[in-house]
């Protein structure tokens, strides 16, 4: 079996979700599913997680480009050395990251942590004290190893791809020297970012890895829509926890910061403008 050759490694929360579904729409590309199997963020895979990780690829053996789209390998140094790994496996391969204007990654980032993984603390709280929340969005840093062992990396701005998916869409045909194609422009995005839900601990227990096969099959008997009705139903969205206050608070916290990622990440945009404001 084939190894992947084109990987979406980033950022988290920066429209990973919706590239990795216009990109499965080309003919000559294959995106596995699930979406972030996170093969290259374990220090050690045995035998049967490669045969795992590999058999997600196998339907798309003749395809051109075979891909997936794991947010993991730009979380350093929460997960170390992912680079290294999947540069030894996968030398020739393809690196596409996408960026989002910092402050609302974060606070996407802030509302995941608190559906999934129980986050309590007030926003500026929370994201004064972990500093995950900026090294996940220290782009130009979190993209440094794979130039070293990749050369130039594809940077992608999630508010170019909400605004104008099939400009995004041409422009990575173009990189990867695919004819373009007219991709279908429905809703793709991850519902994950969604609101919070009413019972967060049923969220969690649901979307635990080891489920992933149900949740497969579910798909693949086009049961989704149906399931996913049920489950509005049973736990519909709870109100926004972050005001409008929280957040301009938020802003002013990290102003500085802001304007340093900017300024880092500029130059890796093939002369392409910032699609955010950096004076806020």
């Amino acid at each position: 079996m084939s190894w992947p050759n084109l990987f979406i490694v980033g950022a988290m929360k920066a429209g990973t979700t919706a590239l990795h579904a216009y990109l499965d729409q080309h003919p000559d590309i294959f995106m596995c599913d699930p979406k972030e199997p996170s093969y290259f963020s374990k220090s050690s895979p045995d035998q049967q997680d490669t045969e795992r990780y590999l058999a997600l690829f196998k339907a798309g053996a003749g395809c051109r480009y075979r891909g997936e789209s794991s947010t993991q390998y730009t979380k350093h140094p929460t997960v170390t050395n992912a680079p290294a790994r999947l540069a030894d496996a996968c030398p020739e391969a393809r690196i596409i990251y996408m960026i989002r204007e910092p402050v609302a990654r974060i606070v996407s980032q802030y509302l995941f942590n608190r559906r999934v993984h129980g986050e309590t603390r007030p926003l500026r709280e929370a994201v004064a004290a972990d500093p995950r929340y900026r090294d996940y969005g220290d782009y130009a840093a979190q993209i440094r190893p794979y130039q070293k062992r990749f050369g130039p990396v594809m940077v992608l701005q999630a508010e170019d791809l909400a605004k104008a998916p099939q400009a995004i869409m041409d422009r990575v045909c173009n990189g990867l020297d695919l004819p373009t194609i007219r991709v279908e422009q429905g809703e793709q995005r991850n519902r994950t970012a969604d609101a919070l839900r009413r019972h967060d601990v049923a969220t969690r227990v649901l979307i635990r890895p080891e489920l992933e096969p149900l949740r497969r099959v579910v798909k693949a008997v086009g049961a989704k829509q149906l399931v996913q009705s049920l489950w509005d139903r049973f736990n519909p969205p709870a109100p926004m926890p972050v005001t409008d206050a929280e957040r301009a608070g938020l802003e002013r916290d990290l102003a500085d910061w802001r304007a340093e990622q900017a300024h880092a990440i500029a130059p890796l945009l093939d002369g392409r403008p910032l699609a955010w404001n950096t004076n806020v």
